[in-house]
C-alpha cells in the first residue's frame, strides 16, 4: 500500500478552472505540485466531567427553604438516633460516628468533622442552633443561591469542628468530645449580620437590637469563655471560628462594595 507521503508527493493541482473555454488550446496549462504534510498526531480532547457542574445548575434551581428543611431534617434524624440509643453497642456507634475529638482524628475518623456538627444529643441544644438556622440560614441562602450557601455551611461545620479539636487540648489534658451544628450556624448568622447590620433581632425573643448589637456581644462571650474556659462544656472556639468564617466569606463576597458599616 502506497505511503502517505509517497502519496501526498504526486499530487497536482490546477490553477484556473477547467469549465471555462481555453483562449489558446495550444498553451499548456501552468502547474504547480505541492507536497501534503504528513497528518501529525493530534491527542484527543480531554473528556470534561460534566457530572459535578449538571449536579451544581440542579442544586442552584432548588428553592431555598427546600435546602433549610433538609439540613434541619438531617440533624432531626440524628438527634432521634441518639434519643433511641438503648444498648451500649449503639451508644459507642454514636460517639465513635457523631462526635469528633482529637482522639477520633488521630485513629482516622476524619469523617467525623463534618458528621458531629449535625450532632445534638438533647433537645435544647438542637432546638437552639435550628432556630437560628431557620431565621438566618433561609434568607442567607436566597441570597448566595443553595450551592455557595452548601458551601459556607458545610466548610464552616468541618472548619469549626477542626478548630474545636486543636484548641481542645489546650484547656483540658481530658478528651473531651465535641458536638453540634453552632460553629455552621454562627457562620451563617454571621454572614446575614453583616448583610443586614441594622436590621432588628429579639435578643431572648424579648429585647430588641440591632443585629449589629447582638453580633458583638455574642462574640464577647465567646472570646470570655475560650479565654477564661469556664468548662461550661459549650464549644467557644468552635463558635468564633464558625462567626469568623462568615464574615470573611461575606468580605470576600462583596469587598468593597459591601454594604458592611464598621462598627
Amino acid at each position: 500500500m502506497m505511503s502517505i507521503r509517497t502519496l501526498a508527493s504526486r499530487v497536482t493541482v490546477t490553477r484556473g478552472s477547467a469549465f471555462r473555454p481555453l483562449k489558446h488550446a495550444n498553451v499548456p496549462l501552468k502547474t504547480s505540485t505541492y507536497v501534503l504534510a504528513a497528518p501529525k498526531f493530534m491527542p484527543p480532547a480531554p473528556l470534561r466531567s460534566r457530572g459535578f457542574t449538571n449536579i451544581a445548575r440542579r442544586l442552584d434551581s432548588v428553592n431555598p427553604d427546600h435546602v433549610i428543611f433538609g439540613l434541619i431534617g438531617a440533624n432531626a434524624l440524628v438527634l432521634f438516633m441518639w434519643q433511641t440509643v438503648d444498648t451500649s453497642s449503639k451508644r459507642q456507634f454514636m460517639v465513635t460516628n457523631f462526635t469528633t475529638s482529637p482522639a477520633h482524628i488521630m485513629s482516622g475518623r476524619v469523617h467525623t468533622l463534618l458528621t458531629a456538627a449535625f450532632s445534638h444529643a438533647d433537645t435544647g441544644h438542637f432546638f437552639g442552633n435550628m432556630l437560628g438556622l431557620f431565621f438566618f440560614g433561609r434568607e442567607v441562602c436566597a441570597i448566595l443561591g443553595p450551592k455557595r450557601f452548601l458551601g459556607l455551611y458545610l466548610g464552616s461545620a468541618v472548619a469549626a469542628s477542626l478548630a474545636q479539636v486543636v484548641s481542645q487540648p489546650l484547656y483540658s489534658s481530658r478528651n473531651s468530645l465535641s458536638l453540634g451544628a453552632s460553629g455552621a450556624v454562627n457562620a451563617v448568622t454571621a454572614f446575614s449580620i453583616c448583610m443586614f447590620p441594622h436590621s432588628t433581632i429579639l435578643l431572648m425573643f424579648v429585647l430588641p437590637l440591632p443585629a449589629y448589637v447582638v453580633g458583638t456581644l455574642f462574640i464577647l462571650r465567646d472570646i470570655w469563655g475560650a479565654v477564661g474556659d469556664r468548662n461550661t462544656g459549650v464549644g467557644h472556639v468552635a463558635h468564633l471560628a464558625g462567626a469568623g468564617i462568615g464574615m470573611f466569606y461575606y468580605r470576600r463576597m462583596f469587598g468593597r462594595r459591601s454594604r458592611f458599616r464598621r462598627f
